[in-house]
């Protein structure tokens, strides 16, 4: 069961497909700060993406997991010496305590400290392109979505919206 930092969470919400969450992966672990950032604050924000991620926890698919106090230690420790956010030192943390390997996380330079902590990183694209693989979604819906991450104010670069396309068109 993966773990997943707050901008897969955001952002596929935001679009209204937070499901798909739930049908690639089953189930989805958060750390206290990801459901602090996601629900907490982006309800005192007034993010109608909060609560559309509070009835997936609310549901019990998606799920608060605590660090040990030692995680959480070495979670802000992280968060310092390699210039990351609570929440993705968070995440790595609790897969880490958990034994998994798969991290939902967006942040390039996370996912490269991720990827040293041997976690495996993947993302919201990386969720578009595997419902677009298994069905859940056609070619065109995931290629739709792509364009509305970016409106929603998602940052990809040319060429990973450009891969993200050819990867959709090749399935």
């Amino acid at each position: 069961m993966p773990v997943s930092d707050a901008t897969p969470l955001i952002f596929m919400a935001r679009l209204g497909k937070l499901h798909l969450l739930r049908e690639v992966f089953g189930r989805v672990q958060v750390p206290p700060e990801v459901k602090a950032e996601t629900v907490d604050r982006g309800k005192a924000g007034g993010h109608p993406d909060a609560y559309v991620i509070e009835g997936a926890l609310s549901e019990g698919w998606v799920a608060v997991d605590a660090l040990t106090a030692e995680n959480a230690r070495r979670a802000e420790a992280l968060a310092q010496a390699a210039g990351i956010d609570a929440g993705e030192a968070q995440v790595m943390m609790l897969a880490k305590q958990k034994g998994e390997e798969i991290v939902l996380i967006d942040q390039a330079g996370a996912r490269e400290v991720a990827r040293q902590l041997g976690l495996a990183p993947r993302g919201t694209i990386f969720v578009i392109i595997a419902a677009v693989k298994r069905g859940l979604i056609t070619k065109a819906e995931g290629k739709r979505m792509l364009a509305e991450l970016i409106e929603a104010g998602f940052y990809m670069s040319a060429k990973i919206y450009r891969d993200a396309l050819e990867a959709i068109e090749e399935l």
